[in-house]
């Protein structure tokens, strides 16, 4: 006897929720129906696969495996506040993408990800970004992206104290995305949630490289913007990209930059070394991003 559709589709929404519950929340029922694994579906045929579900549990517009019920209040709060602060922080964040574009002429491709771009933003977040970048500069990359992010800390301090307010979630390079080493649903979740600012044609490149994405959501390949020309370079793109032109001074500039970056990076994760919360959530994404994330090469 064939399945019906809400039994087809039941199975596909739990599969989805298990990767968003990992992330820690629980979507609407409009949110998950966009992007339900294998594709979306009308929220209205979804919402009745839930109802008659014994798994899922529907609260107050909200989606989550049974037993999963504590997220919902958590991500009830997140979306509320989301719809409030969504927008200064996505203008913060094309701020930031078009800076980084003029002063670093190895990125191809800027994209959005986190919590802002999938619509779960709340100010004590970072702003996070995935980029894709040219083979051979990814460190250097890495350093001018924290230089400048401590240049936009500083300007959106408003008087207060200053903390982290970009993050640079993962960079990839060439060679790590024709294709990706990994195949899974958890990295084509993350590619769900890139959303290019600059460099659209290029993740679109990318999308196609790797037509196993699309097994697990074929939505990826609509979360294309707009095609944006790229800005002129800055004085320190100009530099740079003199520096492109030399190999010899690119690789010494590389490894300094790996360097100069890791200490960095040990130095921030060494003062919060007793928050419980912020060292699991490391481990956590260490995992999740593996071998993708800084300093996993």
């Amino acid at each position: 006897m064939p399945e019906s559709a809400d039994e087809s589709l039941s199975p596909r929404a739990e599969r989805t929720l298990e990767l968003m519950h990992r992330w820690g929340y629980a979507p609407t029922v409009e949110t998950l129906a966009d992007e339900l694994m294998g594709g979306p579906v009308p929220p209205g045929q979804l919402r009745h696969a839930i109802t008659a579900s014994r798994s899922l549990v529907l609260v107050d517009g909200f989606v989550c495996a049974r037993g999963k019920e504590t997220l919902v209040g958590i991500s009830r709060d997140r979306e509320r506040t989301n719809r409030l602060v969504n927008g200064t922080a996505k203008a913060i964040a094309e701020e930031f993408a078009h800076e980084l574009i003029r002063a670093c002429p190895f990125v191809d491709c800027v994209a959005l990800s986190g919590s802002v771009a999938s619509g779960g933003y709340v100010p004590s977040d970072d702003i996070d970004f995935d980029l894709f970048v040219h083979d051979g500069a990814k460190y250097l990359t890495y350093v001018v992206s924290l230089a400048l992010g401590l240049v936009f800390s500083i300007r959106y301090a408003n008087g207060g104290p200053l903390r982290k307010i970009i993050c640079i979630n993962v960079i990839w390079t060439k060679k790590q995305v024709s294709p990706f080493v990994r195949n899974d649903a958890d990295l084509a979740f993350e590619l769900l949630h890139c959303k290019p600012i600059f460099g659209a044609p290029y993740f679109q490149q990318v999308i196609r490289r790797n037509d196993w994405i699309s097994r697990f959501f074929p939505q990826v390949a609509a979360n294309l913007g707009p095609d944006v020309a790229h800005p002129d370079p800055s004085l320190t793109g100009r530099c740079l990209g003199w520096i492109v032109t030399h190999p010899r001074i690119l690789g010494f500039m590389e490894r300094a930059g790996r360097g100069l970056s890791f200490v960095v990076y040990q130095a921030v994760h060494w003062l919060r070394r007793h928050d419980r919360e912020a060292m699991d959530r490391l481990a956590f994404l260490q995992r999740a991003k593996y071998p993708y994330e800084v300093f996993q090469d």
